[in-house]
């Protein structure tokens, strides 16, 4: 698995900061599920990929 780049808006910067002061663990949790995790690519499968592709 590769590096992945995650670009945070002013507003997220805002509360990731927030969650690391007040070392609020539910609070992580939720800003990893809501904000971080749906900026993650997902993998395409083998199949899907090659169906893409243009024709040769």
């Amino acid at each position: 698995m590769g590096k992945v780049l995650i670009v945070l808006d002013e507003e997220e910067q805002l509360m990731l900061q927030r969650i690391c002061l007040d070392k609020d663990a539910g609070e992580a949790l939720e800003f990893v599920l809501q904000i971080i995790a749906p900026k993650i690519p997902k993998k395409i499968p083998c199949l899907a990929g090659m169906l893409m592709q243009p024709e040769r």
